[in-house]
C-alpha cells in the first residue's frame, strides 16, 4: 500500500469549524494504513563466538496474537576449524497442536565465508500461543581439529500479518 499524494497546495483545515480538510485526512489515513500493514519486530537474538550446539531456545516474543510471523536467521562461520566443521540451524514452532520444524542444510564449508540465511513463515491460528507453544531456534554443531570452529547466529522474529 502506498501513501496518498501529499496535498501541498490544499489548506490543512477547512470551514468555519476548522476541521481537517478531506485531502489531508485522506493523506494521514494512508500514513496510518502503511504503518499498520508494516512488519513489526518482536525480537532479535544475537549470538557471537559460539563454539557448541545450542539446545532448543525460545525466542523472546511473549505471547503471540493470531496471525502470520516471519522468522529469519543468519549464521556464519567466524573461525574455521583446523580440519572440518558442520553447523545446522533449526527453527521449530507449534501450528495448533502440531509440532513443526524447519532446518537449513548443514553448513560444511569450514571457511569464514561460509554462511547461511533462512526464512520461516509461522502461522498462529485463532488461539494465542501459551508458554509451551513458542517459536524456538537450535543449532547442531560439529568441529574437528586442534582449532575449533566458531560461529555467529542472528534470529529475528517479525509479525507480518
Amino acid at each position: 500500500m502506498a501513501l496518498a499524494e501529499v496535498p501541498f497546495r490544499v489548506s490543512l483545515v477547512e470551514g468555519s469549524n476548522q476541521f481537517l480538510s478531506r485531502f489531508w485526512l485522506r493523506y494521514f489515513q494512508s500514513v496510518v494504513d502503511v504503518v499498520n500493514n508494516s512488519a513489526r519486530k518482536l525480537s532479535l537474538t544475537s549470538l557471537t563466538a559460539q563454539g557448541a550446539s545450542v539446545s532448543a531456545t525460545a525466542l523472546d516474543t511473549g505471547a503471540l496474537d493470531p496471525g502470520l510471523y516471519r522468522i529469519t536467521y543468519s549464521a556464519r562461520v567466524t573461525r574455521a576449524a583446523t580440519t572440518s566443521s558442520s553447523l545446522t540451524v533449526t527453527i521449530s514452532w507449534m501450528d495448533g497442536d502440531v509440532a513443526q520444524s524447519q532446518s537449513g542444510a548443514a553448513m560444511t564449508g569450514n571457511t569464514t565465508t561460509t554462511e547461511q540465511n533462512g526464512t520461516v513463515f509461522v502461522h498462529n491460528g485463532t488461539n494465542t500461543l501459551v508458554a509451551n507453544d513458542v517459536v524456538k531456534y537450535a543449532t547442531t554443531y560439529a568441529s574437528s581439529g586442534a582449532t575449533s570452529m566458531q560461529y555467529s547466529l542472528y534470529v529475528l522474529a517479525e509479525q507480518i500479518g
